[in-house]
């Protein structure tokens, strides 16, 4: 019986009156909407919209119920035994074999299921096992996932060739009328090879075996390949491609949620499959789908138990079985997630995959259509979408992945990581950057090589901030959807959009639709606001709990002895509240009566003193640390660092910084606003030597969090105090964001030049008084009026122009004094 959707707005109705018979799952036992509110109950009590179900799609809780009882109710033994536990484990191997081969119309006669710890095995084992020879070929479509890239590595070392390709479609037939093979055309990358090729004069080019790689979708665009390409690939590979014996290998790890390859059409040699991309769990686990006849090919020189029939310990011998499977799969396999997957299935069979596919596509057919269509005031597009298919023979329809980018009214680009940054503040999850599709990336995004290699240079790596270089994107903004997604999920995407992004007004050069930051207008007979150092609060160890004094001496690198110290991962990492928040519990203090660093920790009996002069150490030279280059550090001796790896709950070392003339802030790119070329000396800091924020400031953005608590109608009131933005200088008097617009100030004499705005993330959403509790405020508030071209500001930077060293009162800093900023 079908059961009807109900739209409850104009624009759901007009949604359901286009794809109404395609979303849902109106035929189904349940619809969407019992669906969520009895297996996903954890997303409408979270209020969150996950949207990166191509990186990984959400399990079920009633699919958890179902793992969870067959595994509290029956004995699974190790399979490599002969036991009764063993042999239910066995059978239940067998039948998930079977299942996965079903899912793809694999025929059990022709084909084999094996097992692996996710689909990058399934690629490493294809890729080790391939018979390669200095003859022989690896092609691969430009948009492969780097797990597919990888095999060239193999083939590379082996003496083969490799070679990227675009795969298109021929502006005229070369062919007989009417032949798919006919109607396309293979453009070749450069060439690549490690090694001459030595053809011996005897070997018989039949001997010679290539591969071929493609995904049935792309993970970057979302474009599915015709599975046509196997057929044309291996019934005319000598005219399209070269001579030789041609292997296919399918990625189907994205593809074959929604449209599995039907191997009875289209018989490739090997098929990747991945087992959480399509129910959610379980994870570690996937599948390699190997012809028979391929199978014979494959090459393999390690054993290990389960994969021998025999094998003698002192002499050169073993005896491998004779089945595939268990040749491959070495070790005892992860039987227990095995064991899983016949519940995952069942997700599957119960909905039907067709249904899932026509389900998942409405959404993102939705997205990709109001997108397209979003424009700023002047007209301009707002987003530029990526994947659309040129050819009808070589790509079907595009899936359930909505790749693009986002411009300014001026056409500039909005960075994704800004996107990203600002849609998890809306409690929307989606993925950034290139989805390691390095291919694809380029290829959309027209980047050349010199564009790469410039982009790599520049620092630029995998998961950074680096959103855009050289005026060009380096990555996009990757929204997909699973066979649980909403209309409502779609549609809250769709308003993040318009509300963050689009400008109804002309372009101003500011990214914020409020308008750009307020800066302190001219003086027009008023009376000239007066303003007052409240506050100075020093951090001795860097991302720890500062304290608060009334006055301070001033140093080359600021504050004397501010962020001085760091506390360091095993590996060398930096770490910060953004990945340790314990850190915050760290209270510090510093006398200088005693000499001493006093630390402590609600982790920790015993108070920790630290000598600041005397305290034995060991230097190490020559130290990076970000944004400022190379310094010396002194690490402690064990004793310190137990007593620091107690406190955060994890094993670090203490260091600290020696002044060199070698560390200043050198990545003035960084710098904006009101920078000069001077160069400043810095401690453990980000990107400059103090942070000055006002008391006018912090009491308009918490009349403005209270606005927006209460427009919302739920949550307790939030009254935002200072600490939460870590500022060295706490100023009073005046108006809210005076200091946005200063160049430079004076505090008894002493001169302090701006150095722009304070980029802020998600770190000031930690309370320091309320445990681990995480909210979106301040910065979700922050964001929605204060950000410009790709920061959210909040405070000042600055730096100490002073050369003096706090030798004498003279040099220190007090409160109480009046503060004289420069706006010229």
């Amino acid at each position: 019986m079908t059961k009807k959707i109900v739209g409850t707005d104009s624009e759901k109705e007009m949604f359901l009156k286009e794809f109404g018979d395609d979303y849902g799952y109106p035929t189904a036992p349940k619809n969407i909407y019992e669906i969520r509110s009895t297996e996903f109950k954890r997303l409408l009590d979270s209020n969150r919209v996950y949207l990166d179900h191509a990186g990984a799609t959400l399990y079920s809780e009633l699919q958890m119920e179902a793992v969870c009882k067959d595994l509290t109710s029956n004995v699974y033994g190790n399979p490599h035994s002969q036991s009764d536990s063993s042999f239910s484990t066995s059978e239940i191997v067998r039948k998930a074999r079977e299942q996965v081969l079903d899912f793809c119309n694999a025929s059990h006669r022709d084909y084999k299921c094996i097992f692996t710890s996710g689909a990058t095995a399934a690629l490493k084992l294809v890729g080790e096992a391939f018979p390669w020879s200095n003859q022989s070929t690896f092609m691969y479509t430009m948009e492969n996932h780097n797990s597919v890239l990888g095999i060239r590595e193999y083939a590379l070392s082996k003496g083969a060739t490799a070679i990227a390709v675009d795969v298109e479609e021929s502006a005229f037939d070369t062919g007989v009328s009417g032949s798919l093979s006919s109607s396309i055309k293979v453009l070749r990358h450069p060439i690549q090879r490690r090694k001459e090729a030595i053809l011996p004069p005897e070997e018989l080019i039949g001997d010679v075996h290539n591969l071929f790689a493609f995904p049935s979708e792309c993970n970057f665009s979302g474009m599915r390949f015709s599975l046509d390409l196997v057929n044309i690939i291996k019934g005319d590979s000598e005219r399209i491609l070269e001579r030789g014996n041609w292997k296919v290998l399918i990625d189907a790890a994205k593809g074959c949620v929604t449209k599995p390859p039907d191997l009875s059409k289209y018989p490739a040699d090997f098929v990747v499959l991945s087992f959480y991309k399509m129910f959610g769990y379980p994870t570690g686990l996937g599948a390699l789908i190997v012809s028979n006849e391929a199978a014979k090919l494959l090459k393999k020189n390690y054993f290990s138990g389960g994969t021998v029939a025999a094998s003698i310990a002192d002499i050169d011998f073993f005896k491998r079985r004779e089945g595939v499977e268990e040749f491959f799969e070495d070790g005892t396999m992860s039987f227990l997630s095995i064991a899983s997957l016949q519940h995952g299935f069942k997700i599957l069979r119960t909905l039907t995959v067709s249904s899932i596919s026509r389900h998942m596509d409405s959404l993102a057919n939705y997205v990709r259509r109001k997108l397209a269509t979003l424009r700023h005031g002047n007209c301009e597009h707002v987003c530029v979408l990526y994947g659309k298919a040129k050819s009808k023979v070589l790509f079907n329809e595009p899936g359930s992945v909505v790749s693009f980018n986002v411009r300014r009214p001026d056409a500039s680009w909005f960075g994704h990581h800004e996107v990203e940054k600002l849609a998890s503040l809306s409690g929307i999850q989606l993925r950034t950057g290139c989805f390691c599709n390095p291919g694809a990336c380029a290829k959309y995004l027209g980047l050349s090589h010199l564009d790469l290699v410039s982009n790599i240079q520049a620092g630029h790596i995998c998961w950074d901030d680096q959103d855009v270089i050289n005026g060009k994107p380096s990555g996009a903004v990757r929204v997909s959807f699973g066979y649980m997604s909403t209309f409502e999920d779609a549609k809250k995407f769709i308003d993040f959009i318009v509300s963050s992004f689009v400008s109804l007004s002309s372009p101003l050069g500011d990214i914020s639709r409020t308008g750009s930051i307020p800066y302190l207008a001219e003086e027009q007979g008023k009376v000239i606001p007066r303003y007052y150092l409240k506050s100075i609060i020093v951090y001795p160890i860097k991302s720890c709990a500062g304290f608060s004094v009334n006055n301070w001496p001033l140093s080359d690198t600021g504050l004397l002895h501010d962020r001085e110290w760091v506390l360091k991962s095993l590996n060398g990492e930096i770490l910060t509240q953004k990945k340790v928040p314990d850190m915050r519990f760290i209270n510090t203090f510093i006398d200088f009566e005693s000499g001493m660093l006093l630390v402590e920790s609600p982790h920790c009996k015993a108070k920790l003193q630290i000598g600041l002069l005397s305290d034995p150490f060991t230097a190490e030279r020559d130290k990076s640390f970000p944004h400022q280059g190379r310094y010396n550090g002194q690490h402690y001796n064990d004793e310190v660092d137990s007593w620091f790896s107690s406190a955060i709950g994890r094993p670090c070392t203490l260091e600290r910084s020696i002044s060199s003339n070698e560390r200043s802030c050198m990545n003035k790119a960084r710098r904006g606003g009101n920078s000069t070329d001077m160069e400043a000396k810095l401690n453990f800091v980000n990107e400059a030597q103090f942070l000055l924020i006002s008391e006018a400031s912090i009491s308009e953005l918490n009349n403005r969090i209270d606005s927006n608590i209460s427009s919302y109608g739920h949550g307790p009131r939030l009254e935002v105090d200072s600490m939460r933005f870590r500022p060295n200088l706490l100023i009073s008097g005046g108006e809210p964001y005076a200091e946005d617009g200063w160049k430079s100030l004076k505090i008894k004499g002493k001169k302090f030049q701006s150095v722009g705005g304070c980029n802020r993330c998600q770190m000031i959403n930690l309370d320091p008084q309320a445990g681990l509790q995480k909210s979106p405020e301040p910065l979700a508030t922050l964001a929605s009026y204060r950000r410009m071209k790709g920061k959210i500001l909040f405070g000042i930077l600055l730096r100490y122009e002073g050369t003096d060293a706090g030798k004498d009162k003279e040099t220190w800093l007090e409160t109480g004094v009046e503060v004289h900023p420069r706006t010229d």
